[in-house]
C-alpha cells in the first residue's frame, strides 16, 4: 500500500525548493543535489511530487500570483498594469518565483510539455483581465483589447527579464511607465485629412 502523502510536508518542500530552483535554474535540475539540499531524498521527491518536471509544475502551480485578488483592488486599467509591474519585479519572496516563471518560459521553447502548459497559463493569467480592463476603462473592442494586453503583459515580462540579466532598474521602471502608458491611453481619433 503506497504511503499517503503528507500535504504539509509537501507545502514545505515547496518553499524551500522555490529559492534553489531560481537560483540554480531548472534546464540542469537533478533531484540528488536538489533533495540533499532540501534534507530528504531524491525518493521522497519523487514521492511527493512524481518526476523533475512535475516539481517545477506544481512549484509554478504553488508560487502563482493571485491575479484574481491583484485585479479586484480598486483602480484603471493603467494602475492594473503597474500592479503587473511591481509583481514581476517585486523584491523578497516573489523574487526567486518571477525568475523561475522567466526561465520556464524560455523553456517551453525548446522542451514543450508541461513547461509549455505552464508558460501558456502564465500568459493568459494577466492578458484576459488587463484585456476586460481595456474593454471597461477605454471602451476598446475585445479583440484589440486583446492585443493591447498582450502587448502590455509580454513586454513588462520582456523588461523584467532585462531587468534580472543587467540589475538595472531606473531604466527598466522607465521603459515599463513608457511601455504602460502607451498600452492604456485612449487611442487616438483619426485625423480628417482632405
Amino acid at each position: 500500500m503506497p504511503r499517503p502523502l503528507d500535504v504539509r510536508r509537501r507545502e514545505e518542500l515547496l518553499a524551500r525548493a522555490l529559492p534553489y530552483l531560481a537560483e540554480r535554474g531548472v534546464a540542469g535540475l537533478s533531484l540528488r543535489p536538489l533533495a540533499a539540499a532540501l534534507g530528504t531524498s531524491d525518493r521522497m521527491l519523487l514521492h511527493h511530487f512524481g518526476d523533475k518536471e512535475s516539481l517545477v509544475g506544481r512549484l509554478l502551480e504553488w508560487s502563482r500570483p493571485d491575479v484574481a485578488a491583484l485585479t479586484r483592488e480598486e483602480g484603471d486599467v493603467a494602475t492594473l498594469a503597474g500592479r503587473l509591474w511591481a509583481d514581476l519585479v517585486g523584491g523578497g519572496p516573489q523574487r526567486p518565483r518571477v525568475r523561475l516563471l522567466l526561465e520556464v518560459m524560455a523553456l517551453a521553447l525548446t522542451r514543450g510539455g508541461s513547461y509549455r502548459q505552464f508558460a501558456v497559463a502564465a500568459v493568459h493569467d494577466w492578458v484576459a483581465p488587463i484585456a476586460a480592463a481595456l474593454v471597461r476603462d477605454l471602451g476598446e473592442d475585445p479583440a484589440s483589447a486583446e492585443a493591447r494586453a498582450t502587448l502590455l503583459v509580454s513586454g513588462l515580462r520582456g523588461l523584467a527579464l532585462d531587468r534580472f540579466v543587467t540589475g538595472d532598474d531606473a531604466r527598466t521602471d522607465r521603459a515599463a511607465a513608457l511601455l504602460i502608458a502607451a498600452a492604456t491611453r485612449l487611442p487616438e481619433a483619426p485625423h480628417d485629412r482632405r
